[in-house]
């Protein structure tokens, strides 16, 4: 059984930890999570009873799979020096927004993979995209893809495509709440009081995305299916559709998906 580690032991770790523990991918025996902050570190071995770390080089030694999982920024300082510490068939698998599979081979060595996940992630309804370098073997590539999948759902894409995957899935969550919010705003002021209003905008969102899945329906079909003639839906898309909204969305994911390109210039 593969030996997994994660440099980094924040929320998003704690998530994938949580979804690989669930998917009974690896024993808790075989995750080691390095973290500088003694609270996380506690945490995370009391809750999971993996072992943890302040020392980065101890994550390198012992896995066979090393999840970068701090925040961009610290790249490269957080893996100074763990290039060395790297060795043969060891898979770097990065989930920092931005960095290039070509920058972290340079600090890390040939086999890296890049994830971009998202905060679905947290309850177990990831949508990420991830894109590997050429080094990294089919095998090598089939485990990846069993651990993220524990998560939610992971899809392969090419690193050009990780942008736009940054956008839309990655950066979405944020996007989507702001629009829940909007429709909560919208029930008080047609009458509802905040809570209730709150309640059913959330389900609504929710159940819409569990039937387009679960029934394997095109959106197109759900609007049709739902929109009696000169009913309220009808009523409703008129003002809808005759709006700027898929103009506005489509610049907000492609303004994230620029600022993304952007990171990978930064670095």
């Amino acid at each position: 059984m593969a030996k997994i580690g994660f440099v980094g032991g924040g929320k998003m770790a704690e998530a994938l930890i949580a979804g690989i523990l669930r998917g009974s991918a690896v024993q808790p025996g075989n995750i080691f999570c390095s973290d500088l902050l003694q609270q996380r570190r506690e945490h995370l071995r009391d809750k999971y009873q993996i072992e943890v770390t302040d020392d980065n080089g101890m994550v390198f030694d012992r896995a066979e799979i090393v999840f970068l999982a701090f925040k961009p920024q610290g790249f490269p300082d957080a893996i100074e020096g763990m290039k060395s510490r790297t060795h043969p068939g060891q898979v770097v698998v990065s989930i920092l927004a931005g960095i290039r599979l070509a920058k972290l081979q340079e600090h890390l060595g040939p086999k890296v993979v890049r994830v971009m996940p998202n905060t679905g992630c947290l309850v177990g309804q990831m949508a990420a995209g991830y894109v590997a370098a050429d080094q990294v073997t089919q095998k090598e590539m089939d485990m990846i893809r069993r651990l993220l999948q524990c998560a939610g759902t992971a899809v392969q894409v090419t690193e050009a495509e990780l942008d736009a995957v940054t956008g839309l899935s990655g950066s979405g969550p944020a996007f989507v709440a702001y629009l829940i919010e909007c429709f909560t705003a919208a029930g008080v002021k047609a009458g509802l009081p905040q809570a209730k209003a709150a309640d059913l905008a959330v389900e609504t969102f929710a159940g819409t995305a569990k039937l387009l899945k679960q029934q394997q329906m095109q959106p197109s079909e759900l609007i049709e299916m739902v929109s009696s003639p000169k009913g309220t839906t009808v009523a409703g898309r008129e003002i809808l559709e005759a709006s700027d909204v898929a103009d506005v969305i489509e610049r907000t994911i492609s303004r994230a998906a620029q600022r993304s390109r952007e990171l990978g210039t930064e670095q």
